[in-house]
């Protein structure tokens, strides 16, 4: 039997919240805490498949600027079903993520896109992206940037896109 090993997968969209790896994923860390991914920027330029759900968060390099996401300690299979779940358009990448000023090296996924601009989510996601960053006690001004954030909400018709999108996660994974 091969033994599997585990590894560093730093999440800074809904892979932020280590509810929605258990839940949604089927993926339990070992461990989860909170890292900085310095000379990156959030940005939601990936693409969604309608108006109802606009775009998703992506990160992109920008000198200066800080990612705040969280570091999950996971296996070697269990980043393998992120990367399939995600999709074909990413890349994985290997990088440098710190917690509290030591250095630590983690995988994510980068969605690759011609997209230059921030594009408003849905506020359902939006609202994964707060909850987890509250959840995982991420900075204060780190959430207060992601609730002024505009997005995008259609009475009526977002809640019934937002139970297509749940089955459609849950369906992946």
């Amino acid at each position: 039997m091969s033994k599997t090993k585990t590894l560093f997968y730093f999440g800074y969209g809904s892979n932020m919240s280590t509810q929605y790896l258990i839940k949604r994923r089927k993926i339990i860390p070992v461990e989860s805490e909170v890292a900085c991914l310095k000379d990156y920027e959030l940005i939601m330029n990936m693409g969604g498949p309608n108006f109802l759900e606009p775009s998703f968060a992506n990160i992109r390099p920008s000198k200066g600027s800080t990612v705040e996401g969280v570091i999950h300690k996971i296996n070697d299979n269990d980043l393998q079903k992120i990367v399939n779940t995600e999709g074909e358009d990413y890349q994985l990448v290997k990088l440098s993520v710190y917690k509290d000023g030591k250095r630590k090296t983690a995988y994510t996924l980068i969605y690759i896109t011609e997209e230059t601009k921030d594009i408003p989510p849905s506020k359902r996601y939006l609202k994964i992206l707060i909850n987890a960053a509250k959840e995982n006690n991420l900075s204060k001004p780190y959430i207060e940037n992601l609730e002024k954030r505009p997005s995008v909400y259609y009475p009526f018709l977002s809640e019934i896109f937002s139970i297509r999108v749940y089955l459609w996660v849950w369906l992946r994974t």
